[in-house]
């Protein structure tokens, strides 16, 4: 007796598993293009958060900046020092005790001057003439507490210990503004590899504040003067452009490098 087998040829089992691998092949496919356009999403938010970010840190910080004034101290296409005004008071008092100047100010409650604080102090002279106001230069020597005269509210004594020179009887008068400021450099700087906004106090490293950044153009400025020209004189700016720019080694679905950039008009304070 004689039984029925029944069952693949191998032919059969040579087509299935060419149509399955077919099938893989294909959702491998589906499955490498998602996660390409996924990463290239991720990368364009990024680019995007990287630029914005790096924008309003420097159209908040160079629409304070007074170019004629003296604001600027340093500027390039790709780099940029200013003076930043940081605090703000205004005298109640003017005093000389023992040839040391002493302004009585008012009370700014938690952000106090300190020792050490570069300030400008505004000189009114003639108060029936403008045009010899002026804001003159000081350092702080020592900070003490004290009260405004007029009403015997709280107030901050501060020293100029060797600077009576800047300060004459008829110059700085109650009421008198009191304004610190600090240097404060802009510029490009790395870390682990990439490029970021960097930010310094003075002469000290940058510090990476925003980014990634394209390398070498991550950020450029251009100073305009009054009429809108190009000027390369600090005194004569009156508008800074800023463009920031985003880059990254990831690649869209068109094989194009994924990058962002914008650019904002920053009128200056003159």
């Amino acid at each position: 007796m004689t039984r029925s087998r029944k069952g693949f040829t191998l032919v059969e089992l040579l087509i299935v598993t060419v149509l399955g691998s077919l099938v893989l092949l294909a959702a491998l496919q589906v499955l490498i293009t998602n996660q390409r356009t996924y990463t290239a999403q991720n990368a364009t938010i990024s680019g995007q958060q990287s630029t914005r970010m790096a924008l309003e840190l420097l159209f908040n910080e160079l629409r304070q900046v007074s170019p004629s004034g003296g604001d600027i101290l340093m500027m390039s296409s790709d780099s940029l020092r200013v003076r930043m005004m940081r605090k703000f008071t205004r005298a109640c008092a003017v005093n000389t005790v023992l040839g040391v100047p002493i302004l009585t100010t008012v009370d700014i409650g938690p952000v106090d001057f300190a020792i050490g604080d570069s300030v400008f102090v505004f000189a009114d002279n003639d108060e029936r003439d403008d045009d010899d106001d002026v804001w003159f230069g000081a350092r702080v020597t020592a900070v003490a507490a004290g009260t405004c005269p007029q009403d015997g509210s709280s107030a901050r004594l501060i020293h100029f210990s060797g600077q009576g020179a800047l300060f004459t009887a008829d110059s700085v008068r109650i009421g008198a503004p009191v304004r610190s400021f600090s240097s404060v450099r802009y510029g490009l700087t790395s870390l682990y590899g990439d490029v970021y906004l960097g930010r310094a106090d003075s002469t000290a490293a940058l510090t990476p504040v925003a980014g990634p950044l394209r390398a070498g153009t991550g950020i450029q400025f251009v100073y305009r003067d009054a009429l809108g020209a190009v000027t390369a004189t600090p005194a004569d700016v009156r508008q800074i452009v800023v463009t920031v720019r985003s880059g990254s080694g990831v690649l869209n679905s068109l094989g194009q490098t994924v990058s962002d950039s914008i650019t904002a008009w920053v009128y200056t304070r003159n």
